[in-house]
């Protein structure tokens, strides 16, 4: 919640997915990662969320999971494949000035 006020006051504030999507088990309240999508969509729009890709440690790995995850959660809610593509790769890129 304070996150998501930070970002509607701070236009320079971005949020990224957090990776594992583990956290919702330890929140109180009924969140899911698609509900907090939606929160985000509502609050900021897609310019300003950001895939976090630190799923795991190494040696394991990144979890291609979570991003499979998340993909489909985004599709469900509709998310054109412009806003896709800004969440899990371009403002990232715009970001660290990549693009």
């Amino acid at each position: 919640r304070e996150t998501l006020q930070l970002c509607w006051a701070c236009r320079n504030v971005h949020i990224d997915t957090s990776g594992s999507n583990q956290w919702v088990r330890w929140v109180d309240g009924d969140w899911t990662v698609k509900k907090l999508f939606r929160k985000y969509m509502e609050t900021i729009g897609p310019e300003r969320i950001i895939f976090g890709s630190d799923s795991s440690y190494f040696p394991r790995g990144f979890a291609i999971r979570y991003l499979q995850d998340q993909i489909r959660d985004c599709r469900e809610l509709g998310l054109t494949h412009e806003q896709l593509q800004l969440i899990f790769s371009g403002n990232a890129a715009r970001l660290f000035k990549m693009a």
